[in-house]
């Protein structure tokens, strides 16, 4: 019995054992298929991941080229603002010097006549008789041996000193000016070198980036038919005055040096009298400055005709001084109409005393269609760029990867649609005063005003249809 029993134990077991057999043959089999799934699912995931990548990168640099150039622009705009500001601060110089030198020539003059002319060295003075209460202590302080010597040496420093300083501003000018002019030409190769420069600093070691030669939207070449900033001379300097004369102005000095003391006694007493301080600087044309300073007396006298009577003035000419600045384009026209001259002597002074002068200056500033534009939608300057990357570059196994399918695996590669990868971005500069204005109300865009600013934003369809049209590298 024990016999029958091991025998039948034998022959279940090879039973198993040869089932067994059998099975381990087919999970080889189920295991050759799911390797060479699992190949084909790493070599997707390899692919994928590294076109993701790629694609990120490519993106990434094609926003820093943009910002880049945009910043380029900012600052351009930003230095052609400065430069403004300079050469105005500079017209107001000129204007302080030859107000200065006026001014000084007039109060020596009115030094030396004050003591002859008005008594102002006696008790009895003609101011104290007209009873001219403002000019009498000016009188007495000028007719002083101290006021007279301190006129005198002012008078003699302040005019070459004056001189020099519009010499110096000349200079300061014309190399401004050169700055100016070396922007406007280089900053679109300059732009090119720079983007090519941030292009490559991303893919160090990494292969090679190409940059369109010629970007999708270029608005500083081109804003509505024309630069986005023009360079304006001649005639075309209207802004610049008028922005010179409102910075002028605000040194009460320059603008007006007048005042007036007046007894108001009526004409039939025949004591009437008036003591006229007049002067002033101004810009005549866009070519030259002009000061003139004067001191009057008019005393006024009743007169009886045959038939009538009147009450006649006569003057008195105490002080004058004049000073212009220019290149003789004005002619002889004194600029002031007679208002501020009170003596011919002081006329023929200022036809006589002119430095040398080259006007206001060229400058930039934005495009006639830029300064158009309406207040709620102010000139910004736009710029498009596309970057390409050749297929062969690209960290894949059908790139630049060591890795390398062969056979049947190579049929799973990225297999790109086209032999680039390409990526857009924009920039876009504009124009906002970092805080509000004192008086309330909006600053335009300009180029008097270093506020020009930049950031990215989203690029057109019109700019991703061209980028798509355009194919391979450009």
């Amino acid at each position: 019995m024990k016999g029958v029993k091991a025998r039948a134990l034998r022959r279940t077991s090879g039973a198993r054992f040869r089932a067994g057999l059998r099975q381990t043959g087919q999970a080889l089999i189920f295991g050759l298929f799911a390797l060479a799934g699992g190949l084909v699912a790493l070599f997707f995931l390899f692919n994928t991941g590294q076109l993701t990548a790629e694609k990120t990168k490519l993106v990434n640099t094609a926003d820093a080229v943009a910002y880049s150039a945009g910043v380029m622009h900012a600052r351009a705009l930003n230095f052609a603002a400065y430069t403004n500001r300079a050469l105005i601060a500079n017209e107001v110089l000129i204007a302080q010097a030859v107000s200065m030198t006026s001014w000084t020539h007039y109060v020596s003059t009115h030094a030396q006549n004050a003591p002859t002319l008005m008594w102002c060295r006696t008790q009895y003075s003609r101011p104290v008789a007209l009873v001219l209460i403002t000019y009498v202590p000016v009188c007495y302080l000028l007719s002083s041996p101290y006021g007279a010597t301190t006129a005198q040496v002012l008078n003699q420093v302040v005019g070459p000193a004056s001189q020099a300083t519009v010499a110096a501003s000349e200079l300061a000018k014309q190399a401004l000016q050169a700055a100016q002019a070396n922007m406007a030409a280089t900053l679109v190769p300059a732009r090119a070198a720079l983007m090519r420069e941030v292009a490559d600093a991303n893919y160090v070691d990494d292969g090679s980036v190409h940059v369109d030669s010629i970007p999708l939207t270029d608005n500083f070449t081109l804003f509505q038919g024309a630069p986005f900033i023009k360079r304006n001379s001649g005639a075309d300097r209207g802004r610049f005055k008028q922005t010179t004369l409102t910075a002028a102005n605000l040194d009460q000095f320059i603008q007006e040096r007048s005042w007036t003391s007046s007894n108001f006694f009526p004409c039939i007493l025949g004591n009437k009298a008036e003591f006229r301080r007049r002067g002033g600087t101004e810009l005549i044309g866009f070519d030259e400055w002009r000061a003139m300073d004067t001191a009057s007396l008019h005393e006024w006298e009743w007169n009886i005709h045959l038939f009538s009577t009147s009450c006649d003035e006569n003057e008195t000419p105490i002080g004058y001084g004049a000073q212009g600045a220019g290149n003789g384009r004005n002619g002889g026209d004194n600029g002031f109409g007679g208002s501020r001259s009170d003596n011919s002597e002081a006329s023929s002074y200022a036809s006589s005393s002119t430095w040398q002068y080259s006007g206001l200056p060229s400058f930039f500033d934005l495009s006639d269609a830029a300064l158009k534009a309406p207040q709620d939608s102010p000139p910004v300057l736009r710029f498009s760029i596309r970057l390409t990357r050749a297929k062969d570059d690209a960290r894949t196994s059908e790139g630049s990867s060591n890795v390398k399918p062969s056979g049947r695996l190579a049929r799973f590669d990225s297999n790109l649609a086209s032999d680039v990868l390409a990526a857009v971005s924009t920039s876009e500069v504009f124009f906002r005063r970092p805080g509000p204005r004192s008086d309330g109300r909006t600053e335009l865009a300009s180029l008097f005003n270093p506020y020009w600013q930049v950031h990215l934003v989203a690029t057109s369809s019109a700019d991703i249809a061209q980028a798509i049209a355009r194919g391979g590298a450009q």
